[in-house]
C-alpha cells in the first residue's frame, strides 16, 4: 500500500489543524480531503490524540470484540453520522513513529524533515543514529544532545508548526511522557508548545481533561496534541493481536472515556489517529541483515532503516542485491533509492537529506519477517509486531473525528 500525502494519510492531519486554525499556508499539504466540513466549521481548539501503533485492522478488531466500548461507540457515532466521522488514511512512509511524528509536529514530510526512520546513517554524526533521542544506534540510551554545547535546533531542517501557530496568536499543548520532555524530538520541533507530562499513562487522560475543563488559553486559538505509547510497545513485545496488546488498548479507550465522554457538540474539534499499525511477525525467522558479514563488505554505511525495511548504503548495489537474494531468496522487494524519491514515497519538496540518509539499495519485507537492522547493546531485537513497511497492516491507520 502506497502513502497518500495527497489528502488521505497522515501527512495531512497537521495541514487539517492548521487550515482550521486559520495558519494554513498555500505552500503547506493539504488538509484531510473527506473531513466532513460541518465538524471544523466554527472550531476554536483542535485536539489530535495520537494511538502510537494502533493500526485500521487492529482498531476494528479491538471494537468488535468490545475490548474498547468508548472507542466502538465513536465508530457508531461516525456509521450514524451522529457528528462524528470515520476516515480511512496511510501512514507516511517509512510507516515508522520517528517519521510521523516529526510530520505531525512540522507539517512537513518525512523527505523534507529527514526524520526517515528509527535508525538513519547521520553523516553530521558519522554514525547510526536512534532517530527519537538522536544519539548512537548500538545503545540503549544516551543523546548527542546530552553534550550541552551542541543546540538541537542546529541540526533540524524544518521548522515546527507550533511555532507557526504561535505567529498567528494560538497557543499549543503536548501531552507526553515525561520522558519525552528533553528529548531531542520535542526540544527540535515542539519547543513553542507547552509540556504537560504524565508518568502514569492512565494520566493521559486526566491531563487532557484537565487541559478541556480549565482552558487556559483563554479566548486564543488552542491546538492540544496528547500521546499514548502503550499500544505500540505491546504490539511490538507481545503482538498486535496478544491479550497484552488488547488490554493496553483497553487503558487507553478508559483514559480517553474520561477525559472526552460525555462532552456535547462544541468549539472543539478531536480527531483521534495512529501514526502506523503492526505487522504481525515470527521472532524464529528473523531476518539477520547486521549479522552477514559477507553483506557487510558489501556496504559503505552500517545497515540502517527499520526491521521491516533495510537501508543499505552501498556503490555496489547489485551485488548488495544478489548477496541478499542468495541468502534469503524471495524474501525482501528491492526498489532504488532515487527511484523511491522520484516517485514521492518519502513525500515531497528537498530530497538532499533522503540522498543521504536513505541508503542506494532499500530492502522490504512482507510476510511474518523482520530483520536485525542494529544490535543494540549487543543484542538483536526479537519482536512479534513491526512497522515500517508497506503492508495494509502496517500502513492502513483510521481518523475518528467528532466535536467535543
Amino acid at each position: 500500500m502506497l502513502p497518500d500525502y495527497d489528502g488521505r494519510g497522515f501527512a495531512n492531519i497537521p495541514a487539517t489543524v492548521l487550515a482550521t486554525l486559520g495558519a494554513r499556508e498555500e505552500r503547506d499539504m493539504l488538509p484531510l480531503l473527506d473531513l466532513d466540513p460541518a465538524l471544523a466549521d466554527g472550531v476554536r481548539q483542535v485536539v489530535v490524540v495520537v494511538a502510537d501503533g494502533l493500526g485500521w485492522g487492529q482498531l476494528h478488531r479491538l471494537c468488535e470484540r468490545r475490548d474498547t466500548p468508548f472507542l466502538a461507540s465513536l465508530l457508531e457515532r461516525a456509521r450514524a453520522r451522529d457528528q462524528a466521522q470515520l476516515l480511512e488514511a496511510t501512514s507516511v512512509f517509512p510507516s515508522t513513529t520517528a517519521a510521523a511524528i516529526t510530520t505531525l509536529n512540522t507539517g512537513r514530510t518525512p523527505q523534507e524533515h529527514g526524520n526517515l526512520a528509527y535508525f538513519c546513517w547521520l553523516e553530521e554524526f558519522g554514525q547510526v543514529t536512534q532517530m527519537l533521542r538522536w544519539g548512537p544506534a548500538t545503545q540503549r540510551r544516551g543523546s548527542y544532545f546530552d553534550d550541552r554545547t551542541l543546540d538541537p535546533v542546529r541540526y533540524r531542517l524544518v521548522a515546527s508548526m507550533h511555532a507557526r501557530l504561535a505567529e498567528r496568536g494560538a497557543r499549543s499543548y503536548l501531552i507526553e511522557p515525561e520522558l519525552f520532555r528533553h528529548e531531542a524530538m520535542t526540544r527540535m520541533h515542539a519547543a513553542e508548545a507547552e509540556f504537560f507530562g504524565y508518568v502514569l499513562p492512565s494520566t493521559l487522560g486526566v491531563r487532557l481533561r484537565q487541559l478541556l475543563d480549565q482552558r487556559p488559553w483563554g479566548s486564543a486559538l488552542a491546538y492540544v496534541y496528547a500521546y499514548w505509547a502503550g499500544v505500540d510497545t505491546a504490539a511490538h513485545l507481545y503482538g498486535p493481536r496478544s491479550p497484552e496488546h488488547d488490554l493496553e488498548a483497553a487503558l487507553l479507550d478508559r483514559a480517553l472515556e474520561h477525559a472526552l465522554a460525555g462532552r456535547s457538540a462544541g468549539e472543539t474539534l478531536v480527531l483521534l489517529t495512529a501514526d502506523h499499525g503492526h505487522a504481525e511477525v515470527d521472532p524464529k525467522h528473523l531476518v539477520d541483515l547486521e549479522g552477514d558479514a559477507e553483506l557487510r563488505s558489501l556496504l559503505t554505511h552500517p545497515v540502517a532503516g527499520e526491521p521491516r525495511l533495510a537501508f543499505l548504503h552501498t556503490d555496489r548495489p547489485d551485488a548488495v542485491r544478489d548477496r541478499i537474494q542468495a541468502r534469503w531468496p524471495g524474501a525482501f522487494t528491492f526498489f532504488d533509492r532515487d527511484e523511491a524519491i522520484a516517485e514521492g514515497l518519502f513525500g515531497r519538496g528537498d530530497a538532499s537529506a533522503a540522498r543521504r540518509r536513505v541508503g542506494e539499495v532499500c530492502a522490504m519485507l512482507s510476510g511474518p519477517r523482520a530483520a536485525t537492522i542494529v544490535r543494540v547493546d549487543g543484542q538483536a531485537v526479537q519482536h512479534r509486531g513491526a512497522h515500517g513497511g508497506m503492508s495494509g497492516d502496517e500502513m492502513r491507520i483510521p481518523v475518528i473525528a467528532w466535536r467535543a
